[in-house]
Parts: C-alpha cells; sequence; structure tokens
C-alpha cells in the first residue's frame, strides 16, 4: 500500500543511533519549559504546544531502543533478564536516588521557611513507595517528591515486562503492533477525558500511561527493521518536525501528537541509518542528548531550590512577584545545565558503571 514510501530494509540500524540520542535532548527540554513556564498564565495558555507531552516522546523512544538493544539476544535465546534488569537499574537509580533525598531536603525546608510543602502529594509513605520507584503504580493520588521522577517509576514499571512484551511483539507483524498500540492510545485518551482526567496528564497512574507508548515504540523498531524509507533526507526530517509543530499550532488532539512523535523518531533513525549528516549527528547535541536524564531529573529539584517567588505567589494569591519570579527562572535553567552536566560525567556514569561491573559477570571469551 505505501510501496513508493518503503522498501525491504537493506542496512540495520547502527549500534548507536545518534540522531536519536540527540532527540532526547529536546524531549527532556519540552519538560523543563513546560514547568518552568507553568506558573505565568501568558507562556502556559500562549505558547503553540503542549510540552508535557514530552514524556510520551521518551515512552516511545525508551521502547524502540530496548527493543534495538535486546531483541536480538531475545531472538536468539542468550538475552539475561537478570543483566538486563540490573543494567536498567545502573541507568536510572543513582540520579534517581540522590535528587529524591535534594527534593526531601528541599521540601522540609519550605515546611520550616514558610510552613507549607512545593508539592502537595509529599508524605512519608510517598517518600518510601518513590526509593522502590513504585509510586506511580497507583498507589498514591498526586505524585511527589522531585515530580517528574513518577515517569521513572513508570520506566521501571516498563522494564519490568520488556522481556515479555518484546516476546510478544515478535509473534506478530509489526504493522499489527504498532496499530494495536495505536488504537489503545486513542480510545485510553477518549475514555480518560470521559473521566475527567486526560490521559496525557496521568502521573500517579503513570504505569496505566506508558504501556501503549512502550509498545508502539517496540512495535515501530521491529517495523523499521523490516522496513526503511526509501530516501531519507534532512528534508524529511524537518518536514515532519514542522507539521508537528503545525499541529501544536492547530491544537489537534493529545492522542494525535503521541502518533506524530512516533513518527520523528522512525524518520530521525532512518537518517542515522542512512548515513545524513545533520545536526542531531552533532558531538555536543548528542553529548546533551546522553546528559538530558540528569536533565529531566534535577531541574525541578533546582526549581524548588528557589521557592521563594513561587510561595510568596502562592501565599499572596497575586502577580506582583513576576519579577522574581523570571529572575528564579533563569537562574534555575543556568543552574540546571551546569549541574546536570558534572550529575551526568561524574555521579550517572562512573555509578552506572561501577554497579554493572560489581554485579554483573564477565563475559567469558569465546573459543
Amino acid at each position: 500500500m505505501f510501496a513508493f514510501l518503503f522498501k525491504p530494509a537493506q542496512t540495520p540500524y547502527p549500534k548507536d543511533i545518534r540522531s536519536l540520542t540527540s532527540l532526547r535532548f529536546f524531549a527532556a527540554l519540552s519538560i523543563v519549559i513546560f514547568h518552568f513556564t507553568y506558573e505565568i498564565d501568558a507562556l502556559r495558555e500562549g505558547l503553540p504546544g503542549r510540552f508535557y507531552t514530552g514524556v510520551d516522546f521518551f515512552f516511545i523512544l525508551s521502547g524502540f531502543i530496548l527493543t534495538h538493544s535486546y531483541i536480538r539476544a531475545i531472538e536468539e535465546g542468550t538475552f539475561s533478564a537478570r543483566d538486563f534488569y540490573i543494567k536498567r537499574f545502573a541507568r536510572i537509580y543513582p540520579v534517581h536516588i540522590v535528587t529524591l533525598f535534594l527534593s526531601g531536603l528541599t521540601t522540609a525546608g519550605s515546611i520550616v521557611l514558610v510552613q507549607r510543602m512545593f508539592d502537595i502529594g509529599d508524605s512519608p509513605s510517598c517518600f518510601f513507595s518513590s526509593i522502590l520507584m513504585v509510586q506511580a503504580w497507583g498507589i498514591h493520588s498526586r505524585p511527589c517528591f522531585n515530580n517528574p521522577s513518577w515517569s521513572i517509576s513508570a520506566e521501571w514499571f516498563a522494564y519490568l515486562l520488556f522481556p515479555l512484551l518484546a516476546a510478544w511483539a515478535l509473534k506478530k507483524k509489526p504493522q499489527a503492533v504498532m496499530l494495536l498500540s495505536s488504537v489503545a492510545i486513542i480510545l485510553l485518551c477518549i475514555l480518560f477525558l470521559y473521566l475527567g482526567k486526560p490521559f496525557t496528564h496521568l502521573t500517579a497512574q503513570g504505569f496505566i500511561r506508558i504501556v501503549p507508548d512502550f509498545v508502539l515504540g517496540i512495535g515501530l523498531y521491529l517495523f523499521g527493521r523490516k522496513y526503511e524509507l526509501r530516501k531519507a533526507s534532512a528534508g524529511t526530517f524537518y518536514a515532519v518536525v514542522g507539521f508537528m509543530f503545525l499541529c501544536f499550532v492547530l491544537n489537534i488532539p493529545d492522542a494525535m501528537i503521541v502518533l506524530i512523535y512516533a513518527l520523528v523518531i522512525y524518520v530521525a533513525a532512518e537518517l542515522s541509518r542512512q548515513r545524513v549528516d545533520t545536526a542531531l549527528e552533532g558531538a555536543k547535541l548528542v553529548f546533551w542528548g546522553e546528559a538530558s536524564y540528569a536533565v529531566y531529573m534535577l531541574h525541578h529539584v533546582i526549581w524548588e531550590a528557589l521557592p521563594v517567588p513561587v510561595m510568596m505567589r502562592a501565599l499572596d494569591g497575586s502577580k506582583v512577584f513576576d519579577a522574581p519570579f523570571w529572575a528564579a527562572c533563569a537562574v534555575a535553567l543556568v543552574l540546571t545545565f551546569i549541574l546536570s552536566k558534572y550529575t551526568y560525567l561524574y555521579l550517572e556514569k562512573p555509578a552506572r558503571a561501577w554497579i554493572c561491573r560489581a554485579f554483573i559477570p564477565p563475559e567469558k571469551p569465546k573459543d
């Protein structure tokens, strides 16, 4: 049906799909923008985009990348669930636990200074759930302590299911997997809109939100492994991104935005496969893509550490604190990038490597 667009894949994806690494930075940045502008009415209502859906981009991308990394081992029967879980734990937990405790300190400081918590969902039980990374499994009614970490809890849920989901997807046609997950996203968006809680706003119930996105990423990779674009070019990618922003401006439903994210990921991956040189392949963007997890996890903690304008506005109920609020935004943004760089280099990477060395036995040399 779409033979004019696709042909059987002749070249596998490269081991390191640099274009997708770079896109992680922009997805993280969209969440930073969302959180830093949420309190500013003019920006929240005027920006042509729903930046909170950047999390859904991450969820689809996660399914795609994990399938890229592990599907061959699953097919060949050499996949080790134990090693997989250790590697995923090593990837997310060190930064998560550090930012969790930092968030706990900012909550304690807010209580002492203004007798008010930054996030009203903060509680001892939610702190304990966050240590176990289960806080977004429907246990609590609100996210808590370093608000963005709900998505890490959701990711952990998807990681636990990944071997089963990947094995199931391998038994189906990729088109069927993508169609089923896409229909699930659309139906869930309709259902939760009817229930009064948009699907793309689910946080404390993030385990529901991630599954169809994650499965879409799995199916998308399996499709890309079989079919490639007849011709990928930078112009094709920019056209798809332009179409995405047009959809933002036209305010189309979130479900369609999420599906367009899958198209962006597929085309970007094609750029790397077909060796199309774009800015996404640049070393600086790739570095910030690798550091995007630190950006994502640190920005809200830093914002919590500069709570005075937000707290003063909340307590006063007026907008008279706009000037210090804007100053706090600028300071928080600069600190986010500075601290994220060093967190990635001196905490995230070394801790991940240490955990993997300590708990995963080295591969035996082949005869």
